[in-house]
């Protein structure tokens, strides 16, 4: 498991690069351990919470009580969202022999995703750089998230172009629909 050739395999998926397929271990073996990538996201998500709460705490003056057990399993529901959408999604379009591909190449692409947010929101909780101009970038690279989601389905998965764009846009509304039911029962 070489970080930088998966991060390439990565970048050639969302480019024109046929070789993508090189850079990826798709074998049942790849799949289970492409869930790696996916616990590895878990600290990367916590420092762009600590990040945001940390700003909150700023902006309102009073401390706030992070609920770490409550982030966890949000974040667990989150990765797990993708899996089952991406095989509902299968077999419903008859693309059940690219499961396993797209499930490790997005994996692994979330996973490089979030090591560069949450890079960026690390220096903002070492006072580096200002919370507001990391916050858009944040969001900027997770709104392009589904822009990549809608790529590796069609270049992975194999779907059209309109059925990759459904993929897509079901895959990531999936993800926020736990995002947005966790915090909503949180607060």
């Amino acid at each position: 498991m070489n970080l930088a050739v998966l991060f390439s395999g990565c970048l050639k998926v969302l480019g024109l690069n046929p070789s993508w397929p090189e850079h990826f271990d798709v074998s049942p073996r790849g799949f289970q351990h492409s869930f790696i990538a996916l616990f590895l996201s878990i600290p990367l998500f916590y420092i762009c919470a600590a990040a945001v709460l940390k700003q909150r705490e700023l902006l309102s003056g009073e401390a706030q009580a992070f609920p770490a057990a409550a982030f966890f399993i949000i974040i667990l529901i989150y990765g797990f969202m993708f899996p089952v959408s991406a095989f509902i999604l299968s077999s419903l379009f008859n693309k059940t022999e690219n499961f396993n591909a797209w499930v490790v190449v997005r994996h692994w692409s979330l996973f490089f995703a979030a090591l560069i947010v949450a890079a960026l929101f690390a220096l903002t909780l070492a006072g580096i750089l200002p919370f507001m101009m990391v916050n858009s970038v944040a969001f900027f690279i997770y709104m392009c998230t589904l822009l990549m989601d809608i790529r590796i389905a069609q270049k992975v998965a194999g779907f059209e172009i309109g059925a990759a764009i459904l993929a897509g846009c079901i895959t990531t509304a999936s993800g926020l629909l736990a995002i947005l039911i966790g915090i909503s029962i949180l607060n």
